[in-house]
């Protein structure tokens, strides 16, 4: 029995939009990970180390990537429970695959183009790619690299259990255009980050150099 003041854990979630359609395709997390490890790198103005105050200035919003590893497991569709997906967790599994890969009418789409003598062909654009991990990470993303290790199989070979390994380029206002979505869902990101910060800088000096001490 849950305790009934246990808090109900979130679901993290992969979302995407096929813009300018508002409607989302929503690959919920079965298991949230255990871990996630992020990376970030400043933005600075210049290639060099800079000189002066040239030293200190930032271009922009840090470049930061994000690497989890993600759970699915259908073992307990194998007896014909209701539980049980269709293919196994190959449904969630091609979810995110078609997400870096463009849709087969556009493929055809575009052979007929070329076949035709069409000089230039522009590729397509990904769908705008959201990781939600909580209310305070809800950033927009671009997949950089996919692993897959499928760990048990049905009888028909259908993959019932599977991890998944992302690593995830977090895209944010500098970016995005000031008219994309994501550009302000970036900037909303970065305000509730300086709000956590704040609550961490309220201490001094005095504990690290020692009462009364100053740096400049």
């Amino acid at each position: 029995m849950t305790a009934p003041f246990t808090p109900k854990t979130l679901r993290g979630a992969i979302v995407s939009f096929k813009l300018p359609d508002p409607m989302p395709s929503v690959i919920v997390f079965q298991y949230n990970p255990a871990s996630l490890s992020r990376t970030l790198e400043a933005r600075t103005s210049g290639g060099g180390e800079g000189a002066g105050e040239e030293a200190f200035r930032i271009a922009g919003a840090p470049n930061e990537t994000i690497k989890l590893e993600i759970e699915f497991d259908d073992t307990a569709g194998m007896g014909g429970s209701d539980t049980a997906q269709p293919g196994g967790v190959a449904a969630q599994l091609a979810a995110l695959e078609m997400l870096i890969a463009p849709s087969s009418a556009l493929v055809i789409a575009n052979t007929i183009l070329t076949q035709i003598g069409t000089i230039e062909i522009i590729p397509p654009q990904a769908p705008f790619t959201v990781l939600v991990f909580g209310r305070n990470r809800v950033v927009p993303v671009r997949i950089a690299e996919f692993g897959v290790s499928e760990d048990e199989f049905g009888p028909d070979l259908t993959p019932i259990r599977a991890k998944v390994s992302l690593g995830l380029k977090v895209l944010t206002y500098s970016d995005l255009q000031f008219t994309h979505p994501g550009h302000h869902l970036s900037l909303a990101h970065q305000v509730s980050k300086e709000v956590l910060a704040k609550i961490a800088n309220v201490g001094s000096l005095d504990a690290v150099l020692g009462s009364g001490q100053r740096i400049i």
